[in-house]
């Protein structure tokens, strides 16, 4: 086991060598700056090529006829290129903002029983690293613009989440929950468990339920929320 030697290694070992890269991390947790700041600046890239092709006349005649709260002709106005893009930008960046903070706060109380509890701040900077590979999504995603029709709702343009695949419309009552979904939660989970391995010498059961737990958590109460209302 040899510690990445620096941040951008770090970010290659997240995908080739995890426990070289938390192993760093712990050490050094100021290196998650590097990993957050390519989180919050890749949608800039994504939704600017996606709203540089998409038919923006059939874009807003489909929000209107899917959004109930667009159906005031005055609130047409809104739908610009420029709010648009900003309007998916922001919620790209509050979102992964919030999730890393979530996850931080929910390995930090639920290891504060380990032999080795770590700090909130330790917490964070790996979570950063954990939720790396959404890049790979962004990637993806962004390679789906490129190649696909012009014809494409965003929330079926991000590759990220379960709805690329599902294709709900935005009416839909499970749309939410399927773009919520990331589809690499598998991958996001494997490196919880070995950070938490690592760094709190936890045994293997209960780093594995540790890892999966809020992710499990997400799949099966928002579901009955939905079915119960």
């Amino acid at each position: 086991m040899t510690p990445s030697a620096n941040p951008f290694i770090a970010i290659l070992d997240v995908f080739r060598s995890p426990v070289d890269c938390f192993t760093a991390v712990h050490q050094r947790p100021k290196w998650a700056l590097l990993p957050y700041l390519l989180l919050i600046l890749a949608p800039f890239g994504l939704w600017g090529s996606y709203f540089n092709q998409v038919d923006l006349a059939w874009l807003q005649e489909t929000l209107r006829s899917q959004l109930s709260i667009l159906a005031d002709e005055s609130q047409l106005q809104w739908l610009t290129k420029e709010v648009l893009l900003a309007g998916e930008v922001f919620s790209d960046i509050f979102g992964r903002t919030a999730n890393l903070l979530l996850l931080a706060l929910w390995l930090n109380l639920a290891t504060k029983n380990s032999s080795a509890p770590q700090t909130f701040g330790k917490w964070l900077a790996a979570s950063c690293f954990i939720m790396l590979p959404g890049l790979i999504g962004d990637l993806a995603s962004y390679l789906n613009i490129l190649f696909n029709p012009t014809q494409a709702l965003p929330n079926t343009a991000d590759l990220n989440s379960l709805n690329a695949f599902l294709k709900l419309p935005m009416d839909n009552p499970w749309a939410a929950f399927a773009s919520s979904i990331p589809l690499l939660t598998p991958w996001y989970i494997a490196l919880t468990y070995i950070a938490v391995s690592l760094w709190c010498g936890i045994d293997r059961a209960k780093a594995i339920v540790i890892a999966a737990l809020p992710w499990l958590l997400v799949l099966v109460v928002w579901p009955l929320l939905i079915l119960t209302t």
